[in-house]
């Protein structure tokens, strides 16, 4: 095989693994978002040392929304 013909190929292959990929990728940005929304939420509430029941609401909130959007990106 010469140059032309593996690069051909190998361009090809790429072409398909970046159209998989692309899909993911908007799914693992938004779950890496929900992930630093819920850290910056647990870190605000266990800050003053005290954790009342609003702030226990919303840090559940924001991981169980987290723990969703890792769901998307590893779903089948």
């Amino acid at each position: 095989m010469d140059l032309d013909t593996i690069l051909f190929i190998v361009s090809g292959v790429l072409a398909v693994v970046s159209t998989i990929f692309g899909v993911r990728y908007t799914a693992v940005k938004k779950a890496l978002k929900e992930t630093k929304e819920a850290l910056v939420a647990t870190i605000d509430a266990v800050e003053d040392d005290k954790l009342d029941s609003t702030e226990t609401a919303l840090v559940v909130k924001e991981w169980k929304e987290a723990g969703q959007a890792w769901g998307l990106v590893f779903k089948k």
